[in-house]
């Protein structure tokens, strides 16, 4: 698992490449929906060229009229008609085609991101603000990754109208042509302004994921009792209102920015609008140009407006899906960049020795100063519960972290048995783990599902989770809630059952005991939400199903826990103190030793007494 920097996170436009990008979206467009993608494409492709074609039928009907050739004008006056009937229509099918592809494809891409998001077996790039600065401008942007196949064939149709009508006015005088490039500078002018914009959201990437966070913090169910408590939902606002202004203020000085340029090069087009219609005027007069030509000139002239406004409008938002395009190639890179692969090498069936640290170093990256775990040797016996207890900070989940394979070891080495764990793929080593975790997930889903994701080859089986319940004593929970095992859980259900933090805990507890070979049990601070006298009996359950597991298996359980009043079933006891093995060794003989351990030990004993 990479500890060095992100790619990609220099801002350089090699990193962010827009051409790149462009190609992601089309590929995610016509991977979701190709038969919708390549009609869209053809239909806005084309379509104006019918639009061109019914005012070319315009000038020559006028001449046909000027010349009293009725019979043509009025075969004229139908192509035209027909021509323009038939450009609605493929436009009104092309809008409902591009909208059923649109759709799909952003499903495509949302499942997409969160695949890649997910990929990553670490939780480094969680902690790396430049990370989630990039994700925050991909959620800002991600709607744009829909527009794929939609977006490219606007900007085709309005290019080949832009080149038919080009093509038109140089047969009727080749100084036309001059409107054409005026439009240039127009372009230019909106593409910088886009730019402008784009670069805009990347400095103010940081400004709204804290705007983001403080919002779910002041929305939250969790939270609401403590902002109300120590009235705090005023400091919130502030701070919320202070994220907003900073970044309001950097997209509105790139907005405003962007907007003189749009303007300037506006101008630039009005000038050489007026002087396109002039140009027609003096043709006519000089008779190098028939009335009909100087009809179609001044049809063709005014609806270039439209067509620089469209061509602006349309280059502005494929740059615009391009940078989102970019963002999701990024992490589709950064995502394949830290994938570990698959060595073969898998962990033993059974453990025999156990599990070893051996001068096992760890820092979290991109951090300086002292390790948080240095040169830690320890050997986990197989089919022993093992207690980590030290003060906070002192490296407690930073162990169960590299244990559970989140992170890998800055040096040293971590071994079951003689199986190098960092050479064993993450899945596999997941697969012979379970965890229960302080910070665990509320699972808003049915309790069969939540209970069930512990071990999915068995989350259909109904003794199997009212067997994990009853090791987590909640036994009586699936009897309580009025649709049992079927009742959904959780306030995004509008029937869901609504469980106290106890009960939430309790269910995540259920979830790791449905594993039924697994290697290393990992209980991390699990029953943190639950009293101290429930508490101690659940332990005293849920570590005897444990004992049966590290018996069949070898395994090895390692409890965290800050009351130490629990300790007596475990094994052995390792005690951390600044990131290395203070003490280590049984209860009774840790505490006979009178160290560290024992006298905090003795506090606790006191102020529970």
């Amino acid at each position: 698992m990479s500890t060095e920097p992100l790619p990609g996170t220099a801002g350089t436009r090699d990193e962010l490449s827009d051409m790149r990008g462009l190609r992601t979206v089309l590929r995610l467009s016509f991977v979701a929906d190709r038969r919708r993608s390549v009609a869209t494409l053809l239909m806005f492709g084309l379509r104006p060229l019918g639009q061109v074609l019914a005012v070319v039928w315009l000038g020559l009907l006028v001449d046909a009229a000027g010349r009293g050739d009725t019979s043509s004008a009025w075969g004229y006056a139908l192509a035209s008609a027909l021509t323009m009937g038939l450009t609605v229509l493929v436009m009104r099918l092309s809008l409902n085609v591009s909208a059923l592809m649109i759709e799909n494809t952003a499903h495509h891409a949302d499942l997409g991101m969160q695949a890649l998001a997910n990929r990553i077996p670490g939780l480094g790039h969680y902690e790396n603000p430049a990370y989630l600065d990039r994700l925050e401008h991909l959620r800002q942007e991600r709607q744009h990754l829909a527009e794929g196949a939609d977006v490219v064939g606007l900007e085709i149709g309005v290019l080949v109208r832009t080149l038919a009508t080009v093509v038109l006015l140089a047969l009727i005088s080749p100084w036309l042509l001059l409107l054409p490039l005026a439009t240039l500078l127009s372009l230019a002018a909106g593409r910088h302004a886009e730019r402008l914009r784009q670069t805009a959201l990347t400095e103010a990437a940081a400004d709204l994921r804290r705007t983001r966070d403080l919002f779910q913090l002041a929305s939250s169910p969790d939270a609401a009792m403590e902002l109300r408590v120590f009235g705090l939902a005023a400091t919130i606002e502030a701070r919320h209102a202070d994220s907003t202004e900073r970044a309001r203020a950097t997209l509105a000085a790139a907005n405003w920015r962007g907007l003189w340029l749009t303007t300037l090069g506006w101008a630039v087009f009005s000038a050489g609008y007026l002087t396109a219609l002039l140009l027609v005027v003096a043709a006519y007069r000089d008779g190098t140009a028939s009335v009909g030509q100087v009809v179609l000139a001044l049809l063709l002239i005014t609806g270039m407006n439209l067509q620089i406004d469209l061509l602006v409008r349309f280059t502005k938002a494929l740059l615009r899906m391009a940078r989102a395009g970019a963002l999701y190639d990024w992490l589709e890179r950064f995502s394949e960049a830290e994938r570990i692969a698959d060595t073969g090498v898998r962990p033993p069936e059974r453990l025999t020795d156990g599990i070893a640290l051996r001068g096992v170093t760890f820092r979290y990256p991109g951090t300086s100063g002292a390790p948080v775990l240095d040169a830690v040797d320890l050997r986990l016996p197989a089919g022993s519960v093992v207690a980590l207890v030290g003060e906070n900070g002192a490296g407690k989940s930073t162990l169960v972290k590299l244990l559970a394979g989140f992170y890998r070891p800055t040096s040293g080495e971590l071994l079951a048995d003689d199986v190098d764990l960092t050479a064993v793929a993450p899945e596999a080593w997941r697969e012979r783990v379970t965890a229960a975790f302080q910070d665990f997930a509320r699972l808003e889903f049915t309790l069969r599902d939540v209970v069930g994701v512990g071990d999915l080859s068995r989350a259909e089986d109904p003794d199997a989770l009212i067997g994990a319940l009853d090791k987590a004593a909640a036994g009586d929970l699936a009897e309580r809630l009025p649709l049992g095992l079927d009742t959904p859980l959780g306030s995004s259900f509008p029937d869901g059952a609504k469980l106290s933090g106890g009960q939430w805990q309790k269910t995540a507890l259920a979830r790791s005991a449905m594993r039924e070979t697994p290697l290393l049990l990992l209980f991390d601070e699990p029953t943190s939400a639950i009293d101290a006298a429930a508490e101690q009996e659940l332990l005293d359950r849920y570590l005897l199903a444990a004992r049966t597991l590290t018996r069949s298996t070898g395994a090895v359980a390692v409890i965290v826990t800050h009351r130490l009043s629990t300790l007596n079933h475990a094994d052995l006891v390792v005690f951390l103190k600044h990131g290395k093995v203070h003490e280590f060794g049984p209860h009774q003989e840790l505490l006979a030793h009178g160290d560290d351990y024992a006298r905090l030990f003795e506090l606790q004993r006191r102020a529970y007494r």
